[in-house]
């Protein structure tokens, strides 16, 4: 069995597709092989490439801090077992260590992909009060005393009299 970490310099990469490259590792902890993300030379197709480079080296474990959805349902598609590291800041013995890994099981565990999660997110409206930047509380009045109809009170970073504001104005 065959362990591939996604790596940065000489840590864990912080997400999975973004790695620099991919080390390999047996089960005793010893270092195989490494070699270099294909997103630099497939581009769209990396992740394929990815996938079959890891099948082409035997590779049956996949651990990462992050991953998203995409990648791991075509990791978990293709048979391997996907685990997070639950902690950042470990040692590279613990890297290693099954102790520290949370199994990925499926895609949905993965991080949404941008596009979803723009689709997802609610539009916000824009207010009137300072509209033009795209902040505001919906108050109708743009004098530095006005009354906000949300928070009541004074328009602005500080407030008028209160000494805060609604925090909508930066």
């Amino acid at each position: 069995m065959t362990i591939a970490i996604a790596m940065n310099q000489d840590c864990p990469a912080g997400h999975f597709m973004k790695a620099e490259h991919f080390a390999l590792f047996d089960d005793d902890g010893q270092a195989l092989v490494q070699f270099a993300n294909p997103r630099v030379t497939e581009g769209c197709g990396a992740k394929n490439a990815l996938i079959a480079m890891l099948k082409a080296n035997q590779v049956t474990r996949v651990v990462t801090r992050h991953i998203g959805e995409h990648a791991l349902a075509g990791l978990l598609d293709a048979g391997l077992h996907v685990y997070q590291l639950t902690n950042g800041r470990l040692n590279p013995t613990q890297w290693l260590s099954p102790a520290y890994w949370q199994p990925l099981t499926d895609a949905s565990q993965g991080r949404p992909a941008l596009q979803r999660m723009k689709q997802q997110k609610p539009q916000k409206q824009n207010a009137a009060c300072h509209s033009e930047r795209g902040k505001g509380c919906g108050a109708q009045g743009r004098s530095l005393g006005h009354q906000h109809r949300g928070c009541g009170k004074g328009q602005g970073k500080g407030g008028r009299a209160s000494g805060k504001g609604c925090g909508c104005h930066e």
